[in-house]
């Protein structure tokens, strides 16, 4: 998906006239990946070139073809799925430490924008713990030998170094985390008249940015799933999580190109009175990953959660939402059809809907998304959390 703009450009198909909007495309409103919907607007795979792994990440920096082309897109965040050695970064600067003698857990080692940091304090078993992040309150969870806290890196934010505290009777924990940065990709997609009328339709996209916000900022206390999670549906990815994209309307919906590092979308998505047209392409950054699967492909549940959402939007298409506790959501996009109900309680593998390309598609496929905290994360990421994680029985928050 990406973000929407304003006016219809006319795109000369000259390799001089798509350098040209290469190095002029800068939009002025930007669905930065913060809800569900900044990712509508998907990538058509070729099925024939995705081949069917059951996993759905590619090696770093291979890429599918999508059927309009080469999709150029940087590598997702896989780190290995395998307990992590104990990392102990410095002390936070400023913050008062006493008798802070406790392991930290960090993984991974080296956090990149867009990814998940996850760590576990051991030994702190306050009833309710209380940690920070940038400052400000972050959710964390006790589980039976410490705390767990679960931080978003979404690609909105900078890279940089931060701190984490996590609270304890006897005083606070400090540890300082540096996440690096990472080059997630750009590049130019042409909708025919019809997609580029959904892509400009500024008031529904708006309407519909709020209402998928609220779900997707879901926090119940209770940890509806536990083992490491799956993959939704069986295929190679064909766009990764990050992407910044924009849309052209043309009378061939088929390719893409890549555009160059300078051509950056701009903004936040989804502000409450978004509903006036906007100069420049409409521009989304890709809030998930997409995987190649054939129309009617089933759906299957990634780990144990909550159904909180069954919608059709006008980006998103038919849309569901799974609330798993703890801060985490998943969502899934351009459904053809929904094979469960709000308010469902789903188990792992359970089918729970079918591949289609409702909304802002080209092509048969699946947008899948993971928010953690309302923010949106590379999925990849989140998959491969630490196994002391995935082991833990976290009870209350």
């Amino acid at each position: 998906m990406n973000s929407p703009g304003s006016t219809p450009t006319n795109l000369d198909r000259s390799t001089r006239g798509a350098t040209a909007l290469a190095d002029s495309a800068r939009p002025r409103w930007t669905l930065a990946a913060l809800l569900a919907l900044t990712v509508a607007a998907c990538e058509v795979v070729d099925r024939k070139s995705a081949a069917t792994t059951g996993d759905s990440t590619t090696a770093p920096g291979v890429v599918a073809d999508s059927a309009r082309g080469t999709v150029a897109t940087a590598d997702s965040a896989t780190s290995p799925a395998v307990a992590p050695t104990p990392t102990l970064p410095g002390d936070s600067a400023g913050t008062a430490v006493t008798d802070d003698t406790l392991a930290v857990r960090i993984y991974p080692p080296e956090p990149r924008r867009g990814g998940v940091v996850f760590a576990f304090a051991e030994g702190v078993k306050t009833p309710t713990p209380r940690c920070t992040w940038k400052n400000a309150p972050i959710p964390c969870y006790h589980v039976n030998e410490g705390t767990a806290v679960t931080i978003p890196l979404s690609a909105d934010e900078e890279a940089g170094t931060f701190t984490l505290t996590i609270e304890r009777p006897s005083g606070r924990i400090g540890r300082r985390i540096t996440v690096a940065d990472r080059e997630l990709g750009r590049e130019l997609i042409f909708l025919t008249d019809s997609l580029y009328a959904r892509a400009t339709n500024t008031r529904e996209i708006a309407r519909d940015a709020r209402a998928v916000r609220g779900v997707a900022s879901v926090e119940s206390g209770e940890r509806r799933w536990s083992g490491r999670w799956r993959e939704p549906v069986p295929g190679a990815r064909s766009a990764g999580y990050g992407v910044e994209r924009y849309y052209y309307r043309a009378t061939d919906s088929t390719r893409s190109i890549a555009l160059d590092s300078q051509a950056r979308t701009r903004g936040t998505f989804a502000a409450d009175t978004t509903d006036t047209a906007f100069p420049g392409a409409p521009s989304w950054r890709h809030a998930g990953i997409d995987i190649a699967a054939t129309r009617r492909a089933p759906v299957t549940a990634p780990a144990a959660g909550l159904v909180v959402d069954v919608g059709d939007y006008i980006l998103s298409g038919r849309t569901l939402l799974i609330d798993h506790g703890q801060g985490a959501v998943s969502a899934y996009f351009h459904l053809d059809t929904t094979l469960v109900s709000k308010g469902d309680l789903v188990r792992v593998g359970q089918r729970i809907g079918r591949v289609g390309a409702t909304g802002l598609a080209t092509g048969p496929h699946l947008h899948y998304g993971v928010y953690l905290h309302g923010k949106d994360v590379d999925p990849v990421a989140w998959r491969d959390m630490p196994q002391w994680l995935v082991a833990k029985d976290s009870t209350s928050r």
